[in-house]
């Protein structure tokens, strides 16, 4: 039964109101949209019993197909699956030492990085036992050289993260991997929101990575509660055996059989689409918002896709009145009606197009320009 989705009756239950989604896939409004095809996959999921650790390997070999790794596993998103990754550098297969964690007394604990790493999901790493250290400097990163006298006895594995924004100084993954390499210390890549373009699942297992982390609950579009983990067998054998159901120091990350046959559904979906036609469509509805802004008094707006700072088609807005006019038109679009959510992003705010539907472009101009005004 189709509905309506700002008058969706499982939220108004509870005095919860929907939103429209104009500011990505962020974690705070529930990621991205599921096709017909993925939900109908969980809710067959759910009406049969199997072993979890059997699925978990079959849908994990799948992952390693796509990602071209020797391995791979569906975990709790891609922040799960850093703590996953790191419980894996710290342990391997050592049982005595899965079951040891928290506890860390005798293990390597460090996860190493460039001063300059995007700090917001350094957490994840942490949640495992590890501890974060730093090479070079927060503002222009590092040296191979300064990287590679940063290793120590104690150094468990080297991380990267790729963000969303300017890019930043200092050593390029493949950089940051050679030097790993050289040192025999586990790379380990956070790519979280990396897509689109689809080639990324390929691209960072390419550059040297030996694990790296994707969001499911973002652009390929399965449940929010599940990721990708994909990399070196044997570091995937230990960050399957540090997970649920076992109880390790991953059980908390759990992810259920039917989030399982979501995620390789809606991965499956995802490889098979047609990309172009789905951005095409997007840069659509971004042209026509902006060309609704254009010439209202105090406004700026462009529509910008560089794959770095906006990986899909965006509405950058540009407010004369700086941050408190940044401030106020965001919560008057939050908490008016139509509830709609938009991006602080980069000085302006920014209307991402990847969970907008057709024609609900024409409900955010009309709001913006009404509130604007």
């Amino acid at each position: 039964m189709a509905i309506d989705p700002l008058n969706n009756p499982v939220y108004a239950r509870f005095g919860v109101t929907p939103v429209i989604n104009a500011g990505g896939t962020h974690t705070t409004h529930g990621g991205s949209m599921m096709r017909p095809e993925v939900r109908e996959a969980m809710s067959l999921a759910s009406e049969s019993f199997i072993d979890l650790v059997e699925l978990k390997r079959a849908t994990g070999k799948y992952v390693a197909e796509i990602t071209g790794a020797e391995a791979g596993l569906i975990c709790s998103g891609a922040a799960g699956g850093l703590v996953l990754a790191t419980a894996a550098v710290m342990t391997g297969t050592d049982a005595t030492k899965i079951a040891q964690l928290p506890n860390t007394i005798g293990l390597k604990i460090e996860i190493l990085t460039q001063a300059n790493n995007p700090t917001g999901y350094l957490k994840c790493h942490e949640y495992a036992g590890a501890v974060m250290t730093y090479a070079g400097s927060f503002s222009g990163g590092a040296t191979a050289e300064e990287l590679a006298a940063a290793i120590t006895d104690s150094t468990a594995g080297i991380l990267y993260t790729y963000a969303y924004g300017p890019a930043r100084g200092g050593l390029t993954a493949p950089e940051v991997s050679a030097v790993a390499r050289a040192a025999g210390v586990p790379f380990i890549v956070d790519g979280a929101a990396m897509l689109p373009p689809a080639s990324n699942l390929n691209r960072f297992i390419d550059e040297g990575a030996d694990l790296v982390t994707f969001s499911g609950g973002k652009y390929i579009g399965g449940p929010q509660s599940a990721g990708l983990l994909a990399g070196r067998a044997d570091l995937i054998e230990a960050a399957l055996e540090n997970s649920g159901p076992g109880m390790a120091i991953g059980r908390p990350q759990k992810v259920g059989r039917e989030e399982m046959i979501g995620m390789v559904t809606a991965l499956q979906l995802f490889i098979e689409s047609d990309d172009e036609a789905r951005q095409d469509a997007m840069r659509a509805r971004a042209n026509n918002l902006c060309s609704r802004l254009q010439g209202l008094a105090g406004v700026s707006a462009t529509v910008e896709q560089d794959y770095e700072s906006y990986h899909v088609p965006n509405v950058v807005i540009v407010l004369d009145g700086g941050e408190d006019e940044i401030e106020r038109v965001w919560s008057e679009l939050h908490e008016g009606s139509p509830r709609i959510y938009v991006a602080k992003n980069h000085g302006g705010l920014a209307a991402n197009m990847v969970n907008v539907s057709d024609g609900q472009e024409d409900v955010i101009a009309d709001r913006l320009i009404e509130v604007i005004r």
